[in-house]
């Protein structure tokens, strides 16, 4: 996945698939044909629907924080790869060494430094509040990716994510 479209469309299909299998486990197993196709599948035949029920459950329960992570990583990256190929052509005209290097130090924190402080410079272009719901997300994708320890950051659903992190993008990355 490299566009938070990518990621939105994983989210969607994985939840759609597991509701599906924990539907079809705890509802219609008994029903199946099993007398036909399904019934000489070896890998059907050997499933146990309490088993795939639980198992979709388990997938579904924790779907919501994995999507924010995996919509934040998304997003991160290309709000990097962004401001990077924005700023290169300017630190490509810097001619005094000096300045060279720091704009190079600059452009290798922005690759690779806190995401917060490639964030911070958007609030002077009066999108405080957005970069504030950014970084709502951004707090909670952490606390979730470090194992969720400790008291847990005002949540965020995969729906909002996905709508703060696109109306950032549209700031970064006008329609053309």
């Amino acid at each position: 996945m490299t566009t938070l479209d990518d990621a939105w469309r994983w989210y969607g299909a994985v939840r759609q698939q597991s509701k599906l299998t924990r539907r079809l486990a705890g509802k219609y197993w008994g029903e199946l044909p099993w007398e036909g196709s399904i019934g000489r599948d070896a890998f059907f035949r050997e499933m146990n629907p309490e088993h795939l029920g639980e198992s979709a459950s388990l997938v579904t329960d924790q779907l919501d924080d994995l999507a924010v992570l995996v919509l934040f990583s998304v997003f991160e990256a290309t709000v990097r790869e962004t401001v990077l190929a924005n700023i290169r052509p300017e630190v490509e005209q810097l001619r005094h060494p000096s300045l060279r290097h720091a704009a190079e130090e600059a452009c290798e924190a922005l690759a690779n430094g806190s995401f917060f402080r490639v964030l911070e410079p958007f609030k002077a272009d009066g999108h405080a509040n957005l970069i504030e719901q950014v970084n709502q997300v951004r707090r909670y994708r952490n606390w979730v990716a470090h194992g969720r320890r400790g008291d847990p950051p005002a949540t965020v659903d995969p729906e909002a994510t996905y709508d703060r992190l696109s109306r950032f993008l549209t700031l970064l990355l006008p329609p053309s």
